[in-house]
C-alpha cells in the first residue's frame, strides 16, 4: 500500500469506475478539486495518471478488509492502540502492509516483521468507519 494512499495504476478501467461510483477513491484535478463520477476517470491511461492518482478513501480502505481485520481493528483494542492478544499473527502482519498496524518492541519502538501490534491513528479512523463515504 501506498503510504499516501494511491491506487495501483494497475487497476483497470471498469474497477475504477466502480470504486469512483461507491466514493472508494477519489481523484483530484490539476487544482486540487475533487473530481466527481466521469470527470474522474478521464485521461485515465494517459501520463496524467502519476501525476493525479486516485486515492482510496476511508470507506474504501474499511471495504478492502475481510471480517477478520475488522475485528482485530475494533474488538478489543487497549487504550494505547494495542490489538488483542487474540489477533492471530498473519491478520496482525495484514494489517501493518496496510499501514493500519504498526508492530512495536515491548518498549514501543518501532519493530517492523516482529513486534506487538499496535493499531495506527489510519487504523483507527478505517476501524470508525460505518457506511460514511466522506472523502477522507
Amino acid at each position: 500500500m501506498h503510504r499516501d494512499g494511491h491506487l495501483p495504476s494497475s487497476v483497470g478501467k471498469k474497477m475504477l469506475a466502480l470504486f469512483v461510483e461507491n466514493k472508494y477513491v477519489y481523484r483530484d484535478d490539476a487544482d486540487g478539486y475533487v473530481l466527481e463520477g466521469n470527470d474522474a476517470l478521464q485521461d485515465v491511461k494517459g501520463p496524467d495518471l502519476e501525476a493525479r492518482p486516485f486515492f482510496i478513501t476511508t470507506a474504501g480502505r474499511h471495504a478492502a478488509l475481510n471480517d477478520g481485520q475488522v475485528r482485530a481493528l475494533t474488538e478489543g483494542v487497549g487504550p494505547d492502540g494495542r490489538l488483542a492478544r487474540t489477533v492471530a499473527w498473519p491478520t496482525a502482519h495484514a494489517l501493518a502492509r496496510l499501514l493500519l498496524v504498526e508492530l512495536r518492541d515491548e518498549q514501543g519502538n518501532p519493530a517492523p516483521g516482529d513486534g506487538i501490534p499496535f493499531r495506527t491513528e489510519l487504523g483507527k479512523t478505517v476501524a470508525e468507519e460505518t457506511s460514511t463515504t466522506d472523502i477522507a
